[in-house]
């Protein structure tokens, strides 16, 4: 037996056996978060909006993008590798709920930036209806800008009765590569050390005006009994 069938085959098994136990853990821990984010007092935040939303786009990634991983690799079930149609949607779906995840998170990073910042003006900023404005924008561009996979995704033979969704060869992979690097990779993680550490410099400003305030107090107090006529 080769190198390549044993790997083979213990891909298989992997999916097959662990892909749907990862799908029932996911699918608990979104029910809970949103369980828990959806109680009254967390969803009037800003920010239990984005994460929310998060929770609620991994639960759909789980039965359109793993689900149909574990059915192809674990099971030898690949509707996209018969149906261009289906090829094409699935991979615009996985694209698109990629990019909503990174740009949600994203966005309640630049929440607590607001909310934390020493400018009253800035703070007013951080409310339910510029994130769930932002948040449509948002969507609704990522939408609009991958859409490209509903028409350069193709079904290719790369064997003797092998057929494969992917995208077209060329130059259009070579863009899917440096695009999955760049706004799924590099870019969320650019973003959420920038506006995280911007939110950590918020809060030390904050910390630092708030004593010297007291202290100002303190030195204005009357100190001793008033003096009666």
């Amino acid at each position: 037996m080769s190198v390549a069938t044993v790997l083979n085959s213990i891909q298989q098994n992997v999916y097959g056996i662990a892909g749907p136990i990862l799908m029932g853990i996911g699918s608990i821990s979104c029910i809970l978060n949103l369980m828990v984010f959806s109680k009254s007092t967390l969803r009037k935040n800003p920010c239990t909006i984005c994460l929310i939303a998060v929770n609620l786009n991994n639960f759909v990634n789980f039965y359109l993008g793993l689900f149909l991983a574990v059915l192809a690799t674990g099971y030898n079930i690949d509707p996209s590798s018969t149906n261009i149609y289906f090829c094409r949607f699935h991979f615009y779906i996985a694209v698109v709920l990629g990019c909503f995840q990174s740009s949600f998170i994203i966005l309640a990073s630049i929440d607590r930036t607001f909310i934390t910042s020493p400018n009253a003006v800035t703070r007013q900023r951080s409310t339910r209806r510029m994130i769930i404005i932002s948040m449509i924008g948002i969507s609704l561009f990522w939408m609009i800008f991958q859409s490209h996979a509903l028409i350069l995704t193709e079904i290719l033979e790369f064997g003797p009765g092998y057929f494969v969704c992917y995208y077209q060869p060329g130059i259009y992979t070579v863009f899917m590569s440096y695009h999955a690097f760049i706004v799924n990779g590099i870019l969320p993680t650019a973003l959420m050390i920038i506006f995280g550490c911007w939110t950590v410099k918020n809060i030390r400003t904050v910390s630092r005006v708030r004593p010297e305030i007291k202290s100002m107090d303190t030195g204005n107090m009357m100190i001793g009994r008033p003096a009666t006529l």
